[in-house]
């Protein structure tokens, strides 16, 4: 199956991507955490202390614009039945989701423990892959530096994941 297979049959004409990282550490222990926990998480723990829904503009004078976007996307705009692609840095996949509760969720034990992102989003793994067997994508995803990024229909990474196979 295809990724352009399984946008069709959702009726989608755009996806996620989404890093699982901190700083590009500890990828195979929070990977490990979201497949086991069925979740994807965001945060910025120094600065975003509860719901984004609650500090969002006083969050916003400490944020970069990016992060605030990244926030609005991931809390507020990403809906049931989106899907999101778990991407190792920016040469493989980790795996692919479904977003299946219509909100976040904010869980500051995660992130005060180390253990995730404090702030998540049910999913179910379509496919998710061990750490060690990732699929490699077909090419780089250079400058892909941002947490969160929602891919649309005719863009250029558009262009170069709808034909993944998955």
């Amino acid at each position: 199956m295809t990724l352009a297979t399984l946008l069709s049959e959702r009726g989608r004409d755009y996806f996620y991507i989404m890093h699982l990282s901190y700083n590009g550490q500890r990828r195979e222990e929070l990977w490990s955490y979201a497949r086991a926990n069925r979740m994807i998480g965001l945060d910025a723990p120094r600065i975003v202390r509860d719901s984004w829904t609650n500090v969002r503009e006083s969050a916003e004078r400490h944020l970069g614009p990016t992060w605030v976007r990244q926030f609005d996307t991931f809390c507020n705009e990403m809906l049931v039945g989106d899907l999101v692609l778990a991407l190792n840095g920016w040469d493989s996949l980790l795996g692919v989701a479904e977003i299946i509760e219509p909100k976040h969720i904010y869980d500051r034990t995660l992130s005060d423990t180390e253990t995730f992102f404090d702030h998540i989003r049910r999913v179910k793994w379509i496919r998710q892959y061990e750490y060690n067997r990732r699929r490699m994508l077909p090419e780089p995803l250079r400058g892909f530096n941002n947490t969160l990024s929602k891919i649309n229909l005719g863009s250029s990474r558009w262009q170069m994941l709808v034909n993944l196979a998955i």
